[in-house]
């Protein structure tokens, strides 16, 4: 079946498919300079691109061609790993990428037998490049945001693939050499593993520049839903996420309204650049002393959100926990130590409904009577207080009131 391919066609088909990923790559890596994966794919093509060359020529440079390409296309697996090490956040060390090149033609060097047998040296570059893509699936899939990218799972399928193929290349070489022609391997299955090469960097280069693609999708979406002084979820975000999930929510959910106490007073004593800190640092203490289920957002100013969903929490003691850790934790703003305190008020799903804005307004009106009632405090919502705050209203103008006296009015 695969007799009619030129095993040369095929290298001269592999070198310009390296050839324009390495170009195109090139290209988005100057369009994203802070992507750093683009760089190294980038350099990892550059390499392929190299070691292809090599082995188109390696009539014309002689015996040590095989060894030297390898060295190269280790170099350009180095740079795949380290593209996929850069795009979850790692770093790799520079120096690897003349480490392991140098210490294998030092090897070569002395061992011969490396290299000179096709099958062997195909056998060796497939070995290693299988556990490179077995672990470049792995990075892909596993990093942290990443299984949220559209791009993802193709690009580990892929990855997977071209490792099992690279696995079966050492076997046959093992259980099945090529015949040696011209110091080229020449049979059906080393044919077929070539158009795999060719196949998978077309794929791999679409996949690398998708997924950065994906990457700057995912960070412009972050950076909109995500309050810049604070780096919790903004008003917008939080809705939209509370509103994901009310349709689900047992009755046992609480939306809950902080609000820090005397704000204003911390900016004009201390300047805002400390208010800013204060808002910054509550944030971070609250969101440790959170159930990593709950839903925490800033709805503007110094006012914030939570929501707490399931059974078999205690939500008040852990809104409570919020508001005494706030209360006896000093804030250092160059040298000056800043104390405030936090009211919490907070609605049930049972007692306000599924609705965001009856949950939000019940809370609200829980955290503006625990204001009322002294501050530092923390108040479950209750219908009645809706009829407190009325009645309160209505009594304005007519001096000091008590229960007793708005329940006259009422009857």
């Amino acid at each position: 079946m695969f007799s009619s391919l030129d095993i040369a066609t095929i290298y001269v088909c592999l070198f310009l498919s390296l050839l324009v990923a390495a170009a195109t790559m090139a290209t988005v890596w100057r369009s994203n300079g802070h992507e750093p994966a683009a760089g190294y794919w980038t350099l990892a093509y550059g390499f392929g691109l190299v070691g292809a060359a090599l082995l188109a020529m390696q009539e014309v440079l002689g015996p040590f061609v095989p060894a030297l390409s390898t060295a190269v296309i280790f170099a350009a697996n180095i740079g795949m790993i380290s593209g996929f090490r850069a795009f979850n956040g790692q770093k790799t060390p520079g120096w690897l990428f003349m480490l392991v090149p140098g210490l294998y033609l030092i090897a070569a060097e002395l061992l011969p037998w490396i290299y000179d047998d096709p099958n062997r040296n195909a056998m060796v570059q497939s070995f290693i490049v299988m556990i490179v893509a077995f672990t470049n699936a792995h990075a892909v899939i596993r990093g942290e945001g990443n299984r949220e990218l559209p791009m993802a799972l193709p690009a580990s399928i892929i990855l997977t693939i071209h490792g099992i193929v690279r696995g079966s290349v050492v076997y046959y070489t093992l259980i099945n050499p090529a015949p040696v022609i011209d110091s080229r391997m020449e049979a059906g299955w080393w044919k077929l593993f070539l158009l795999e090469i060719f196949f998978n960097t077309t794929m791999m280069a679409i996949s690398t520049i998708i997924l950065i693609k994906d990457r700057a999708e995912q960070r412009h979406r972050i950076a909109s839903e995500t309050d810049v002084l604070t780096g919790i979820a903004n008003r917008r975000a939080f809705v939209n996420k509370i509103n994901k999930v009310l349709g689900e929510a047992e009755p046992e959910a609480v939306l809950a309204i902080l609000d820090l106490d005397h704000f204003k007073q911390v900016n004009d004593t201390y300047g805002h650049d400390a208010g800013d800190q204060v808002l910054i640092d509550f944030a971070k203490i609250a969101k440790l002393h959170l159930p990593t289920s709950a839903l925490f957002g800033r709805m503007g100013g110094e006012e914030f959100a939570i929501y707490l969903s399931g059974k078999g929490y205690d939500h008040k003691a852990i809104l409570d926990r919020v508001r005494r850790k706030i209360a006896y934790t000093p804030f250092d703003y160059k040298g000056l130590p800043i104390n405030f305190t936090i009211s919490i008020g907070f609605a049930s799903v049972a007692t306000a409904g599924k609705s965001f804005d009856h949950l939000f307004a019940a809370a609200d009106c829980a955290m503006y009577l625990a204001k009322k009632e002294g501050r530092n405090r923390v108040l479950a919502y209750k219908p009645s207080m809706r009829l407190r705050e009325v009645l309160a209203d209505d009594f304005k103008g007519y001096g000091d009131f008590t229960e007793s006296s708005m329940a006259l009015k009422v009857f």
